[in-house]
Order: structure tokens, then C-alpha cells, then sequence
């Protein structure tokens, strides 16, 4: 009989050129909360990409579809993902894992800055629990216009002027993501939250 770990090795190496296929294989094997948690933002940030390679097609597309669209490409790799569940409310994205896992996000088209600083209120009042292995979630943010980066930061600032409370990780001050940390109401719990922006712009002059 082929030993176990020569089996997975053989797998890991078949799978090496498959980031989705990479990220199904870990999934499965991932032991705690946080390695699940890992994996489900490798999985976010490769629907993201996909999603962005044909943002020629998707500049009509509301919150709902473009957030379906993110829950397909994990149900794709194998994750327990639902669109519109109900949570405290509405969840737009969430993952469920072994071991009560819960990972929800919130995903919001920029429109103004104070209805994305509204989606982040929904995300940490609403619908999450705070508890142990629930305890991290994501705010996605869907940007048609130019310059994401300049998004990003902007609506940093503004939600650190309106929670006092939220403390971003001062060493990330670049690219495309943002990582804060508050205690939650509910559970006086650390709460970890990641901030990413997918640029959607779509505008060329030829």
C-alpha cells in the first residue's frame, strides 16, 4: 500500500501548477482555524483576480452579482460558500469549515465613503459572532472608479476618525489590502478584519 504521505506528496506535486487545486488540497487538511482562515483569503484573493481579468463584461454588474460571482469560484474549490445567508441579517459572503468555523464578509460597490463605512458597521454590529474560530471576517469593496489604491487609503482614514476603536496594522501601508483589529461588542473578543479593494475600472482609450 502507497504511504500516506508519499500519496500527498504525490497530490501536492500534481496540483503545484493549480493555485485553486493548491488551496482545495489545504483546505481539507488545514487542522486549526487559523490555517482555514489562511486559505479562505488565498481563495478570495484568487476569485478576485479571476474576477478582474474580464472586468470588460462585469462594469454593469451590482453588488449581489459581482459577490455570487466570488461565492461560485469557492464553491468551485470545494468551500462551503453561500451568497445573501442569514446571520444576523444579509451576509453577502460567508465560508462555513469544520470545527464551527465562520468567516463572513461584507462586499460593497464604492459609491461614497460613508456607504462603505456603513457595510463595515454591518459587518462588525450585525453579523458576526465574535467567537472562537468566528472571529475574522472581511470588507470587500468593488471599485469601478480609477486609482483603488487611493480608495483604499482614503476610506482608512476615514474609518480610523470614526472608530477610535479599530487599529489598523501600521506596517501595511501599501497594495491593495488593509488588516484592522477591535475588540468585538458582543464578545469583548479581539475581532481581526481584512480591508480589500478590487479594482474594477475598466476605461481604455483604444
Amino acid at each position: 500500500m502507497t504511504d500516506y504521505k508519499d500519496s500527498l506528496a504525490y497530490l501536492r506535486g500534481a496540483l503545484a501548477k493549480s493555485t485553486s487545486g493548491t488551496i482545495m488540497l489545504e483546505m481539507v487538511l488545514a487542522d486549526t482555524h487559523d490555517e482555514r482562515l489562511a486559505l479562505v483569503e488565498r481563495a478570495v484573493d484568487w476569485s478576485v483576480q479571476e474576477l478582474v481579468k474580464t472586468r470588460h463584461v462585469k462594469q454593469k454588474m451590482t453588488e449581489d452579482g459581482l459577490s455570487i460571482e466570488i461565492v461560485t469560484f469557492m464553491k468551485a474549490m470545494g468551500f462551503d460558500a453561500a451568497h445573501d445567508t442569514q446571520y444576523g441579517g444579509h451576509c453577502d459572503i460567508i465560508v462555513e469549515a469544520k470545527g464551527d468555523f465562520l468567516w463572513i464578509a461584507e462586499a460593497k460597490i464604492h459609491k461614497d465613503y460613508d456607504w462603505l463605512l456603513g457595510g463595515f458597521e454591518q459587518l462588525d454590529r450585525r453579523y458576526t459572532t465574535g467567537l472562537p474560530g468566528q472571529d475574522a471576517g472581511e470588507m470587500l469593496i468593488y471599485c469601478f472608479g480609477q486609482r483603488a489604491d487611493l480608495v483604499l487609503a482614503e476610506y482608512q482614514t476615514r474609518l480610523e476618525a470614526a472608530r477610535k476603536d479599530v487599529n489598523f496594522d501600521g506596517t501595511i501601508n501599501g497594495g491593495l489590502f488593509r488588516r484592522s483589529t477591535h475588540v468585538h461588542v458582543g464578545t469583548g473578543r479581539n475581532f481581526r478584519v481584512r480591508h480589500t479593494i478590487v479594482p474594477l475600472h475598466f476605461d481604455p482609450t483604444k
